[in-house]
């Protein structure tokens, strides 16, 4: 009876969550603070987007549609596809506003909240923006999934 429970339990959490439908796609980035590139995500807050076109594509990797790199108000980095979930389309892309609180969908108008790193929408769009991964050491910072 336990074991019907906690799969009943298990099976509810799961309807409550939306897949998000940005595809995986590789995404590897190594950024250095100190370059030209890169430098002006030093400041706080501030946003890099980095697309096929600012890439290495030899080593480097951005995704569906490219990455968007946010040094957020809460002083930690986070980076989110540059694809507007709700489109899903690696050609609607997300744009930061110039005061780095949201980024906005310039098809559908969903603002998803970057200044504190949740990507949560506010608009038509239900899904958040698809998160990766940021490691930081030093002035490098790895992006990945």
């Amino acid at each position: 009876m336990k074991r019907y429970i906690l799969l009943l339990c298990m099976l509810m959490a799961a309807c409550g969550e939306l897949e998000n439908p940005i595809p995986n796609y590789p995404v590897h980035l190594e950024l250095d603070l100190t370059t030209y590139r890169d430098r002006t995500l030093r400041d706080v807050p501030s946003s890099r987007a980095y697309t096929v076109k600012d890439i290495n594509i030899n080593i480097e990797r951005v995704g569906f549609g490219g990455v968007l790199v946010v040094h957020a108000t809460d002083g930690l980095f986070y980076a989110f596809d540059l694809a507007c979930p709700h489109e899903a389309n690696r050609n609607t892309l997300i744009e930061a506003d110039e005061n780095i609180l949201n980024a906005i969908c310039p098809k559908c108008g969903t603002k998803y909240d970057i200044a504190f790193g949740s990507g949560a929408p506010n608009g038509v769009s239900k899904n958040y923006l698809k998160r990766y991964t940021i490691v930081e050491a030093g002035t490098r910072l790895t992006v990945s999934n």
